[in-house]
Formats: structure tokens, C-alpha cells, sequence
């Protein structure tokens, strides 16, 4: 809303271009700024509190906007306004790995996405139809009753949740990476208005990018040395989650180029109003909304990478035919390349967003959604920097202005309002129609550059997406694993039977890392790739995953218990006797350890989650459901318990008596 209200703003306070500009960026920075200590926040101290606590505070910040007398007091409340709307936008999207399982959580992420792309023409059509009716304060006091339903919301349908084993805020990092974004970000904002040729711009963007390294390093080397990291290293391991992400980001990044450049067409080309070119945006919308509501539905019929590309292929034929675009263009035809774009937008994002969620444990929600929602918010100001320097330099390079005045040549060059209002005061028609076309050119040839975006992710995602995550995996039987994956596999064996012969050999503590790395044969990188810490080399197995599969394999019509025994029984059948005799030596350190008895909390509370949701979507529940969490915690409560007999004695028949301790409760356990 605030793009069309900053004409009203600068005569109701008194606000210079520069206050104008800082109304935007200002909100802008502080998004994206405050959306990784969002993510930490909410792990921490709880997600739904500080989800309604930023509610709260955006409504303030929207009321002090209405009432602020001059630009100070506006800017301020602008700045409430970004942090608070970071915290909301992470703490909604975590929210998603939370109430939904694996089955229903792309459907989730798709209508997730629709709902904000339904607001993207909202604001600007709903602002300027009541800046022309009312007073301007009630622009930003439309909010409060929006942000009022969110709390209510909230309150009613969303359960309380955290990490079992609360993060320790890191505030160097959050300070760190808090200011990189900022940086970057005011960097990208300057550029799209300076061009990229300022030493000084560039030289702000250079300064970001370093903080976001020194802060990139200083997590990874946090998380090997056992230290608590704002941003989990782990989480990237997974290429569903990194390139999720990315591609997300890459996205947005070529999307955003349309709606940078298509309300100027509308109002200048077209002589559209702002309303009218809010109203002209709505094929793209639609499009958006289209392209977002099946995408779950086609990650799990045909791969996430097939969606993901497929919707970058969509994105890319909808750049290419706008970049046809004429000055006397129809409407219809407009109407149907936009359409076409932002259905392969939505399409692309929504699975984008889903594969790299699909990743994220509950207990992680928090901080790995914060990572997906900065890498949307960085696209949208790098994107709109890039298309304004390629447009502005199109436009530039086309303008014809011989036998033009002087002084309507330099308006001219300056933007393409300057122009045709040079021309209206001279009444040029040649002016109008060189400025048109030279608009024109230029706004073709940044939807080509839109659409190079657009292929370079698709092969982005042919060569990195996994073809399915673990959101919409389906498989009857266990898929034999690729060469690479094979070769992982040994590699990860191998440095965890070196760790196990020192431990048994030399202790756990007078064991270094260092003995670890040349007993392995192996480089201090590939290590700490595979087992960021050293407790890792003794939690970390396969056997969870194994079981979780053995689980989903039983026939549907099994009851949940006698299936989970029976997945129990599958998934020790599964291991060979070196694995069986690894896995008794793990158990046995474990509970030898104090260090490791604490660290086995968080792989109890992973294991929990992953039970929950493949046992809730058996069932019809959801991995939140009351009596879900208690069967659960029952069943693995008890297998820990048997487990510790290994301690007493090394040749217990440890399946059997698992086996045997939910056979005993499982008179009791109903789903």
C-alpha cells in the first residue's frame, strides 16, 4: 500500500524525496534483517508466543503510521512495522512443519503461498481506491483489524511449540547476520536507484557480502566445535533444503522483474491510473494463485524436481512472449503472458518452498524456515536492482532526441515520467513516441534477462534438486541407493568404525578429532561434513530412517501398533551383524558418557517426531494429536528403557525385548 500512498505522504508530512525513500527501504531492511534471529526467537522461547507478539506489534506500528505527524515519528513506525513483519513471516511458515504432516504439508505450503500472493495486488488496488475516498491514515489502520484476526487465529488453531532442547541465542551472530542483511540489502536499494556503477554502492554491497562470509564461517566452525550456531550447519547438508531454498530465492528473483516494470507500462504506455494498473496486474495474479494450489499434488505425482522446472519453464515462456510486448499491445494478450508467467512462479515457489520444509524436523522449524524466508526477501531487492539498471540502460541506449531541447533531453534521460511529461509541455509528439518506445525496448529486454533467470534455474534444478524429499517419498520397498549415495554410505561407515575402535581403545574424552581424521584416512572437511560434532560420531545411524521406512512399507489396513512392531522387527532383520555389534557399542558408550546422555535428548526428540508424523498420517491425525504424541512417547520411552539393558547385558536379545515392552503396552495404547 505504501508505494501509492507516498504522493499523499509527502504533502501530509512535509516528507522530502529522502524521507520518501527511507519510508520504503527502511521496512524493506528491518524485514529482512530480523527474519534468522526470528527463527532462534521462536525455537527458543516458544513460536506461537513470539508469532502473536509480532502480530501485535505490526498493528501498533500500522496505528502509529496513521497518527504520526511527521516524518521521524513515520519512519519509526515503519521500522516496527519490518521487524515485527519479519517475525511473522518466519514464525507463519514454521507454523506449516508443525500442524502438518508429511502427506499434507505440500497442500499446506501451496495454499500458504496462494494466501500471499492474493495480497500483492490487494494492497496497492484497496490503497489507492481509499486514498482517492478517505483520509490517508486509514490505509495503514486497515491493518489493525487484519493483524487482530491473526492473533485470534493464532490463539485458537495454532499449538504452542519449541525446540526440546532450547537453541542458546548466539547474539554475536544474530548481530552479525542481522546487519549483513542490512547491509546488502540498503546496497541492492541504492543500486537500483544509482545504477551499478557507484563506487559507493558497490562498496556498501561488498561490505554486506563480507559480513554475511565472516558470519557463514564463524557458524560452520561454531557447530564443529560443539558450540550453539544461530543457523544449524546441518541443515545444508540436505540438498532437498539448500536448493529449496536457493531455487525459491531464484524465483522470486526472476519474477520480480514483472512487477517492476509493468505498473510503469500500464500508467506511462497505457495511461493507466495507479488503481487501474493495480487492477491490470490481476492475470498475474491469478496465474500466481494457479500455479501454487496443484503444486503439492505434482511434486508428489511426478518429483519435486519435475514441478520446480516445469514451473521455471513456464515462468521463462511467459518472460520470452512478454518481451514481444508492443506499445499498442492488447489487453488479452498482456493478460495471457502474465498469466502463464505467474502460474510457473507459483508453481515454482510453492514446490521450491515445500522440498526445502520437507526437510525440516519440528524442532528445527524455526531457524530453517528463517532461512528460506531470507533468501525471498533478498530476491526481491536484488531482482528489482538488476531490472531497473537493465531497463533504465535499454531505455537510455533507444532514446532518439535529435532536434529535442536540451533541457527535455536531460528530463527525457532522467526517467520515463520526465520524458512524456517534457513532451506534454512542448507537445512533441516525436518526444512521446521516442520516450514510448525507447520504455518499451528497454522493458523487453529486461524480461529477456528475466527469462534467462528463469532457464538458469531450471538447469539449477535439473542438476541439484533430489527428484523426491521426504514429503513426497512413497515408496513400497527400499530403493537400492545410486553409485554417489553408495560411496557416502562407506565413507560415513568407515570414519564412525575408526571413532568407535579409538573410543573403546583410548576413551571417549582422551579421544581427539584429529586421531579420528588420520585413523580414517580422511580430510578434516569430509569429517566435519558427515559429523559436524563429535558427539555425532556416536548418535548419528541410519537406523531411525530405516524404521520409518519399514514403517510406511506395512499394508495400510495394519493397525499402527502391530505395524510398528512388525517395522521394528524389519529394521534390525535389516542390519548385518557388524552394524548389530557397532549399534551395541553406540548404546553402550552412550549411557557410559555423561556428555552423550545429554546429547541423546535432542536424537530422542528427532526420533519422536519422525514416529508422530509417519504414525499420524496412518492413523488420519495430525503429528501434534494429544493421544498420537502420547502412544508415541510411550513406545519410544520404552525402547530407550530396554535399551539401557544393554549396559547390563551385552548379549540381550535387544529386538526381543523391544518387542517385548510394547507387546506389554500395547493393550493400552489406542489410536
Amino acid at each position: 500500500m505504501l508505494s501509492v500512498a507516498l504522493p499523499t505522504l509527502a504533502g501530509a508530512l512535509r516528507a522530502g524525496e529522502s524521507d520518501l525513500e527511507w519510508f520504503q527501504s527502511g521496512y524493506l531492511m528491518l524485514l529482512a534483517a530480523g527474519v534468522l534471529p526470528a527463527g532462534l526467537i521462536g525455537d527458543r522461547f516458544g513460536r506461537k508466543k513470539l508469532l502473536i507478539g509480532c502480530l501485535v506489534a505490526f498493528g501498533a506500528g500500522s496505528a502509529l503510521c496513521a497518527e504520526a505527524t511527521s516524518p521521524g515519528v513515520f519512519l519509526a513506525a515503519r521500522l516496527l512495522m519490518g521487524l515485527a513483519g519479519s517475525g511473522v513471516t518466519v514464525m507463519a511458515m514454521s507454523a506449516l512443519t508443525v500442524l502438518f504432516g508429511a502427506k499434507d504439508l505440500p497442500r499446506a505450503v501451496g495454499v500458504y503461498e496462494a494466501a500471499n500472493f492474493v495480497g500483492l495486488p490487494a494492497g496497492p488496488v484497496l490503497g489507492g481506491w481509499m486514498l482517492s475516498r478517505m483520509w490517508w491514515g486509514w490505509v495503514f489502520l486497515l491493518n489493525v483489524p487484519v493483524a487482530a484476526v491473526g492473533v485470534i487465529a493464532a490463539l485458537v488453531l495454532i499449538p504452542e511449540s519449541r525446540a526440546a532442547q532450547r537453541p542458546r541465542l548466539d547474539p554475536l551472530g544474530m548481530a552479525v547476520s542481522a546487519a549483513g542483511l542490512v547491509v546488502v540489502t540498503y546496497g541492492l536499494i541504492q543500486a537500483g536507484q544509482n545504477g551499478w556503477g557507484d563506487p559507493v554502492t558497490l562498496a556498501v554491497m561488498a561490505g554486506g557480502v563480507a559480513a554475511l562470509a565472516g558470519f557463514a564461517v564463524r557458524e560452520g566452525r561454531l557447530g564443529r566445535r560443539g558450540g550453539s550456531p544461530l543457523i544449524d550447519p546441518g541443515l545444508f547438508r540436505s540438498a532437498s533444503f539448500t536448493w529449496g531454498a536457493v531455487l525459491g530465492g531464484v524465483a522470486g528473483l526472476a519474477m520480480i522483474g514483472v512487477l517492476f516494470v509493468m505498473p510503469q507500462y500500464f500508467q506511462v504506455i497505457q495511461g493507466a491510473s495507479a488503481f487501474s494498473s493495480g487492477i491490470r496486474l490481476l492475470p498475474l495474479i491469478g496465474g500466481l494463485v494457479i500455479g501454487a494450489l496443484p503444486a503439492g499434488a505434482l511434486a508428489k505425482a511426478a518429483g519435486a524436481r519435475f514441478a520446480v522446472a516445469l514451473g521455471f519453464g513456464l515462468l521463462a515462456a511467459g518472460a520470452v512472449a512478454g518481451a514481444t510486448t508492443g506499445t499498442a499491445e492488447s489487453t488479452a494478450f498482456i493478460a495471457v503472458w502474465m498469466a502463464v508467467l505467474g502460474a510457473g512462479t507459483g508453481l515454482t515457489l510453492t514446490a521450491a518452498t515445500a522440498a526445502a520444509l520437507s526437510h525440516l524436523s519440528a524442532e528445527r522449524s524455526g531457524t530453517g524456515s528463517a532461512v528460506v524466508q531470507a533468501f525471498q526477501h533478498t530476491a526481491g531487492p536484488l531482482g528489482t536492482a538488476i531490472m531497473g539498471s537493465v531497463l533504465a540502460a535499454g531505455y537510455q541506449s533507444r532514446l532518439q532526441l535529435r532536434a529535442i531541447p536540451a533541457t527535455a533531453g536531460k528530463a527525457a534521460r532522467r526517467s520515463v515520467y520526465d520524458g512524456v511529461a517534457a513532451a506534454a509541455r512542448l507537445r512533441s509528439g516525436a518526444l512521446a513516441h521516442s520516450v514510448r518506445a525507447a520504455f518499451v525496448g528497454g522493458m523487453g529486454t529486461a524480461l529477456v534477462v528475466s527469462a534467462g533467470m528463469a532457464v538458469a534455474g531450471a538447469l539449477l534444478t535439473l542438476a541439484f534438486l533430489p527428484r523426491r524429499t521426504t514429503v513426497t517419498e512413497s515408496t513400497t520397498g527400499p530403493a537400492r541407493p545410486g553409485l554417489r549415495e553408495r560411496k557416502k554410505a562407506r565413507t560415513r561407515a568407515t570414519i564412525q568404525a575408526c571413532a568407535l575402535r579409538l573410543f573403546r581403545e583410548q576413551g571417549y574424552d582422551a579421544t581427539t578429532i584429529e586421531q579420528i581424521i588420520q585413523a580414517a584416512d580422511v580430510s578434516e572437511t569430509t569429517l566435519f561434513r558427515y559429523f559436524p560434532t563429535k558427539e555425532d560420531l556416536v548418535l548419528r545411524d541410519d537406523y531411525d530412517p530405516m524404521l520409518i521406512e519399514a514403517f510406511q512399507a506395512q499394508p495400510p489396513q495394519m493397525p499402527p501398533i502391530p505395524a510398528l512392531r512388525a517395522s521394528f522387527a524389519a529394521a534390525f532383520s535389516g542390519m548385518t551383524a557388524q552394524q548389530r555389534a557397532e549399534q551395541r557399542e553406540r548404546i553402550a558408550l552412550i549411557f557410559a558418557v555423561p556428555r552423550l546422555r545429554a546429547a541423546m535428548l535432542d536424537q530422542i526428540t528427532q526420533a519422536m517426531q519422525l514416529l508422530a508424523r509417519a504414525m499420524a498420517e496412518r492413523v488420519g491425525r495430525r503429528p501434534d494429536d494429544l493421544t498420537v504424541r502420547t502412544v508415541v512417547g510411550a513406545i519410544v520411552g520404552a525402547a530407550v528403557a530396554v535399551s539401557a539393558a544393554i549396559t547390563d547385558d551385552p548379549d540381550a536379545d535387544l529386538p526381543g525385548l523391544i518387542d517385548q515392552a510394547i507387546a506389554h503396552l500395547e493393550p493400552g495404547l489406542t489410536l
